[in-house]
């Protein structure tokens, strides 16, 4: 039962249901899925250990929020892995087929699908490269801290000018792999984590204003 109420919660957070610093207390969610208090409890605990939610001793649950400083945080650990996770997958010769699949299904999306939609396809490539790779650590680092990326984007609520455009940017991506250069893919995907980086801040510091 915990399970389930945490997946409800996890969902509603990704969604961008609730805002960043938003109280979520142990009562009001009891009553709202019919379950009792420490039911509630396991599951916010849950969400606390995937760095959606805060909460402090004695205190009710709160969404997590994130700083400039806290984007920046996710960015400089993403970096480094994901960049030895494309080393390996072309250094080992790993299949491609995940990422292949990954860039279809973005590119068939059209231009008017919600923004969540557009993160999941987004983390889903991203995380079909840690697949292929091979690394069972490195997959699970990136899905720590992917939980709370897709937060970031769910509290932004980012509007894209062009899904087409941004599916484009991962098939070049993909051609990178292809070409079977490590440098160039490399540097393909410091291309990408800079605009990306930049996308973020300035959302943050806009809706600081």
């Amino acid at each position: 039962m915990a399970d389930a109420v945490a997946d409800q919660l996890r969902r509603r957070l990704l969604s961008g249901q609730y805002r960043g610093g938003e109280q979520l207390r142990d009562t009001d969610l009891s009553q709202e899925f019919g379950v009792a208090r420490p039911t509630v409890r396991a599951a916010v605990q849950m969400l606390v250990a995937d760095g959606l939610l805060e909460r402090g001793r004695g205190r009710s649950a709160q969404v997590r929020s994130f700083t400039v400083e806290d984007a920046i945080d996710l960015c400089r650990l993403r970096r480094p892995i994901e960049a030895a996770a494309v080393e390996m997958v072309i250094s080992q010769a790993r299949p491609l087929t995940g990422m292949e699949s990954a860039v279809r299904e973005f590119s068939a999306l059209g231009d008017d699908v919600s923004w969540d939609v557009v993160a999941d396809h987004d983390v889903a490539f991203h995380r079909a490269v840690f697949v292929a790779a091979g690394s069972a650590r490195l997959l699970r680092t990136f899905d720590e801290f992917s939980a709370e990326l897709r937060l970031l984007i769910a509290q932004l609520c980012p509007t894209y000018d062009s899904v087409s455009d941004l599916a484009y940017e991962h098939e070049q991506l993909l051609v990178a792999l292809r070409s079977g250069d490590v440098e160039r893919a490399k540097a393909a995907w410091h291309e990408h984590f800079d605009g990306s980086e930049r996308f973020f801040l300035d959302l943050i510091r806009e809706r600081a204003r």
